[in-house]
């Protein structure tokens, strides 16, 4: 796992003066992730690289890291050949957590965000604390019949078959702006929708953001000219 921080819009991903205290360096080894008071249940993660962020600011390196070592890779899950990015494990380090809600409440604190849209289920985790920081409401993009008002529907392709995202009717505004927010992007049919679904009813889509990418699934193309950001690069 290489650790980045990127953004296909070229856009500075962070202010020159962070809010926040400083954080306790910590150090890798060119072959593997070294985790952070690694409970016995992280035992099984695959030995991955680690390579910190080029940045004139050694504190951002310092958090990217630990949230990088932080997420358990589970191989041949869910089926085999898949190695799946596991962020239970994140969310049980206190530090990584907050570290990793803190880079993206910097990047959007002063971008008059309105809305954060949270893809299902695991944009339900990052989108809450992320919207109350920067001040905007948090709007849920659901599977099919999980919501039970009227909805507005988005269909998508999956490999075999289609899917659909719903959102509530009224729960945002045409205008508004919007960021969508999700744990990873793969082949990036959930955010597609997502961008689809906002921009059917007149809301300007800022950017996406996710924790994770798996860029050799290429998901960034399925997202037209809308900009993505993410923190950790999930590739070998």
């Amino acid at each position: 796992m290489r650790v980045v921080c990127c953004s296909n819009s070229g856009v500075s991903a962070f202010p020159s003066c962070l809010r926040f205290p400083p954080l306790i360096a910590i150090s890798t080894t060119p072959s593997s992730i070294r985790f952070l008071n690694s409970p016995p249940l992280r035992s099984t993660a695959s030995s991955q690289h680690v390579t910190i962020m080029a940045s004139k600011n050694s504190q951002q390196d310092t958090r990217l890291a630990r949230i990088a070592s932080a997420i358990r890779v589970i191989p041949d899950f869910p089926k085999p050949g898949i190695l799946f990015q596991d962020i239970t494990t994140l969310l049980l380090d206190t530090k990584a957590f907050k570290d990793t809600i803190d880079l993206f409440v910097e990047r959007y604190r002063d971008q008059n965000i309105n809305v954060v849209a949270g893809v299902e289920a695991r944009g339900f985790i990052f989108g809450p604390p992320i919207a109350l920081a920067i001040g905007a409401k948090f709007v849920p993009m659901r599977k099919p019949n999980k919501l039970p008002g009227e909805v507005i529907s988005e269909e998508y392709s999956l490999e075999y078959g289609t899917d659909k995202m719903e959102m509530h009717v009224g729960a945002v505004q045409p205008g508004e702006r919007a960021l969508i927010i999700d744990d990873l992007i793969a082949t990036g049919g959930t955010l597609g929708a997502a961008i689809k679904l906002l921009e059917r009813v007149g809301v300007h889509v800022v950017e996406c953001a996710c924790v994770i990418e798996l860029p050799e699934l290429k998901g960034r193309e399925r997202l037209g000219d809308k900009s993505l950001f993410v923190l950790i690069n999930g590739g070998a």
